[in-house]
């Protein structure tokens, strides 16, 4: 990336944050007077978050959006749990803190995600292996036949309301993420949950997965998006090797599926990155932050194609963040006064051609979801080499995501990680979303990934080179 084409950096709405905005990499105890800011302030804290039952006891996943300074999202969709949100929340909290409370927390949320889809999810997708139910296609009536991607966190129940869960990548996180935490031998594979897997797999098979038209990151524009094909490559992937180190012979699915999922699915995202969509063309679209995702955590992708991802990012970056992708009508200007009550409605196909009629060029909303993960990029990218580019680019990124924390003029609170900037009666405000738990930990991920580029270089212990049985 050239220096013509770097972001702005922006002034932070924090004063006390001034200090770590800056060009140049901090130092490794500037990073740590900085996370104990952050801990001061609970710019990080994912508490209230958590979802609790009646009794108040923690039930393992989160909402989307946590209480703020305003009140709570209850009654909101924002009050759900989405299994792509916890899934990378989990991860997050698992691989910034694989000994403490964060590992805990991330092995409820992924249990809690287990238990519902086995509880009741699990006969919709029986019915669709089977061929008792045709899911493919764009016809909304077939989207609530699809294993739920979002679920009611309190209770552990399905959320009747109509919605478009044709989201491949959300099983495709939350696959990775389970795996992720056995091949560390933090969370073993059980009994139901390796039975699982192997249905996911043969569901994604089922409905040819890497030729779906699915809503994609974003629930929107039925595509074929390779930011749903890369999580389901890199959870089949992840199992393969989990099957390698536990030495297992036989795969809880198909014999053939995981070489057929990962055949097709590598054939068809390189056929498609850097792009997100190419079919159909109407949907077209060149540059989307999703794909980020794809880079870090995921790292499904080799290090060249990651530096294109990013490059082609370089068109959706404003001033404070990054939209999601040009045209991109979610939470556009004055969106609640155009849109109603319900900032959070779900759309249909045919309903997303009116909305995305209101948007005018350069009014996207700005998402802070973003350079937390590309500063993390770098931040690999660094390790891996030791070029110093790398690390003032990670630096660059990370204070991009630092000086988005809101200020005292925050409606919803100062300190906090917001989902996006948008424009309402002539200025860039924090959306409602406020504060959005996968924000946060996105930057609690960059966070860890600077302390590893500004720590001294240490050899892994042999003792832990391979982690306890993955299985149980």
């Amino acid at each position: 990336m050239a220096a013509v084409d770097l972001p702005t950096l922006r002034a932070p709405p924090r004063p006390e944050l001034a200090k770590f905005c800056r060009p140049e990499p901090l130092k490794l105890e500037e990073l740590k007077e900085l996370k104990a800011l952050l801990h001061e302030k609970g710019t990080l804290d994912i508490a209230r978050a958590k979802c609790k039952d009646a009794a108040g006891n923690f039930t393992g996943p989160f909402s989307a959006s946590a209480a703020n300074a305003k009140g709570d999202h209850t009654g909101s969709s924002m009050f759900g749990s989405w299994l792509r949100d916890n899934s990378i929340i989990a991860y997050g909290l698992f691989v910034t803190d694989p000994d403490g409370q964060g590992c805990e927390d991330a092995k409820a949320c992924l249990g809690a995600i287990a238990k519902f889809l086995l509880t009741h999810e699990s006969q919709r997708m029986e019915l669709v292996i089977n061929g008792h139910k045709n899911v493919t296609g764009t016809d909304p009536k077939t989207w609530m036949d699809r294993p739920h991607i979002r679920f009611i966190g309190e209770t552990g129940l399905e959320d009747t309301k109509w919605y478009n869960h044709k989201q491949n990548d959300a099983l495709g996180y939350f696959m990775w993420a389970r795996i992720q935490l056995a091949l560390a031998g933090k969370y073993p594979l059980s009994g139901d949950h390796f039975k699982l897997m192997g249905q996911l797999f043969d569901f994604l098979r089922t409905i040819e997965c890497w030729n779906d038209l699915d809503a994609g990151h974003w629930e929107e524009h039925s595509a074929q998006h390779a930011s749903s094909l890369g999580p389901c490559l890199a959870a089949t992937k992840a199992f393969k090797e989990l099957m390698e180190q536990e030495d297992l012979k036989l795969a809880p699915c198909k014999p053939d599926t995981l070489e057929i999922l990962e055949k097709n699915l590598e054939a068809q995202l390189n056929a498609i990155l850097p792009n997100e969509t190419i079919t159909p063309a109407e949907h077209a679209r060149d540059a989307d932050s999703a794909l980020i995702f794809l880079c870090y955590p995921l790292q499904v992708v080799d290090d060249r194609m990651g530096l294109q991802i990013v490059d082609r990012l370089k068109k959706l970056m404003g001033d404070i963040a990054m939209c999601r992708y040009r045209k991109d009508s979610y939470w556009c200007k004055d969106y609640k006064e155009k849109v109603g009550d319900d900032p959070t409605k779900h759309f249909t196909d045919e309903e997303l051609k009116e909305r995305d009629a209101m948007l005018q060029p350069g009014e996207e909303a700005q998402w802070c979801l973003f350079d937390p993960m590309v500063s993390a990029f770098y931040g690999k990218l660094y390790q891996k080499t030791g070029n110093y580019s790398y690390l003032k680019l990670q630096q660059l990124f990370l204070s991009r995501a630092l000086a988005a924390i809101t200020g005292d003029d925050c409606e919803f609170g100062p300190w906090m990680c917001c989902e996006a900037y948008y424009l309402t009666k002539g200025e860039w405000k924090p959306n409602d979303n406020t504060p959005l738990v996968w924000t946060q930990v996105d930057l609690k991920m960059a966070l860890h990934e600077m302390e590893k580029s500004l720590s001294p270089v240490k050899k892994r212990p042999a003792a832990l080179k391979r982690p306890a049985s993955a299985m149980s």
